[in-house]
């Protein structure tokens, strides 16, 4: 009574670049991550049992290039610091203004690398839009 081999196998970062490059070559806009996995675990599926999660896709995505990223977000309310982006993971940077006794003060925080933005409440991403570039 041994365990059983997985039935699935966990693909390298350069399949599932080449399987979204298809994806997205047939189709301009995907409008969920969650839409945007089905479709590239169905282009995968083709080749061999291999499955993807969402996060890890939305980051391949993001590290290609080839995409352009909208996120949609909602308000928490939550007033906190933000040190990472809550889409990629980067470092945020801290969006300043001087004041007029020549301080300053920390208006939101914005992620270079996928274009996320904040203010002083921090907003919750609820849902991501892929567009080719």
């Amino acid at each position: 009574m041994g365990r059983e081999a997985p039935k699935y196998r966990i693909p390298s970062d350069e399949v599932v670049l080449q399987a979204l490059r298809r994806v997205t070559d047939t189709k301009r806009q995907v409008t969920s991550q969650r839409h945007l996995r089905r479709l590239v675990a169905k282009e995968l599926r083709g080749e061999e049992n291999y499955v993807i999660g969402e996060r890890r896709l939305r980051l391949l995505a993001i590290q290609s290039g080839n995409l352009a990223l909208q996120t949609l977000c909602r308000d928490s309310g939550v007033v906190r610091t933000l040190r990472r982006c809550p889409v990629c993971g980067e470092k945020t940077k801290r969006l300043r203004n001087m004041t007029v006794f020549g301080g300053t003060v920390t208006l939101g925080y914005r992620c270079d690398r996928c274009g996320y933005w904040t203010g002083l409440k921090i907003r919750i991403p609820t849902r991501y839009i892929f567009t080719r570039k």
